[in-house]
């Protein structure tokens, strides 16, 4: 189950920059809004990758901000979205090892037997990486929308990675989404 003491929240110093990732995506979204409830000054990095990344991250920061009444800053947005896919990451985080004193991770594992195929997810092995979705199941993501009542919210999120809008209900990540709200008999009202 997720929750907000997942997070790590207690080993926050006030004085910490905490960044996170941001996607645009369901997982990255929700750590977004359980982060901003808790920490005020939270960065936030998009690679702005063919994905249509860069179009969802600014609706969902703003949609954040007014609900919780914050301040999160506009993305940075790091990395060359021509890179290989699997070494985008770790090139745009040296540009930016600097800027955070904790850098947060929404990534998910995948129930392996009903959706073969999909990323490899990676465990990050460094002492400033904190990764508190890595055990969750995209069932747990969608659970937690509903339980903190911000399922409007995931309605602004962009799951595919074919379509820079909208989706094209094929690709994987489209699959896992389906997958998730089917498995739990929700409806998913958004067409991003």
């Amino acid at each position: 189950m997720i929750s907000e003491e997942l997070l790590g929240l207690s080993k926050i110093n006030s004085t910490d920059r905490v960044g996170i990732m941001l996607s645009g995506g369901m997982d990255s979204t929700l750590l977004l809004y359980l982060l901003a409830k808790n920490i005020d000054n939270i960065i936030t990095f998009t690679i702005p990758k063919t994905d249509g990344a860069k179009h969802y991250v600014q609706p969902i920061i703003d949609w954040v901000n007014q609900k919780l009444d914050k301040q999160v800053k506009k993305p940075k947005f790091i990395g060359n979205p021509l890179i290989y896919h699997a070494n985008i990451i770790n090139v745009a985080l040296k540009s930016i090892e600097t800027d955070y004193d904790i850098l947060y991770f929404a990534g998910n594992v995948y129930p392996d037997d009903i959706l073969p195929g999909g990323p490899t997810r990676v465990r990050r092995n460094h002492p400033k990486h904190r990764q508190p979705f890595f055990d969750c199941y995209k069932t747990d993501i969608v659970q937690a929308y509903v339980r903190y009542d911000i399922m409007d919210l995931v309605e602004l999120t962009h799951t595919c990675t074919e379509r820079e809008f909208g989706r094209c209900n094929t690709c994987w990540q489209c699959r896992e989404r389906i997958w998730a709200f089917s498995e739990l008999q929700i409806e998913d009202k958004s067409t991003r």
